[in-house]
């Protein structure tokens, strides 16, 4: 099984299998700062969690996802 090191530099280094890895939802997040009038910052969270979900999808080897 594919795993990826955590941390890897720090004191909370880990291996952790793919399978295993989750993003937190973000979601909460980005729409108090859209509430609070922060639309750059959650432009900036949403991307970020678009990101970590697209980056989670090549490493399990599902690019074609959606």
């Amino acid at each position: 099984m594919a795993t990826i090191i955590r941390a890897p530099h720090g004191t909370a280094r880990r291996e952790v299998p793919i399978d295993e890895v989750e993003i937190p939802d973000l979601w909460g997040i980005a729409m108090w700062l859209d509430k609070n009038g922060q639309d750059t910052g959650c432009k900036d969270v949403l991307e970020c969690w678009h990101l970590c979900h697209d980056l989670l999808k090549n490493l399990r080897g599902d690019t074609d996802a959606r």
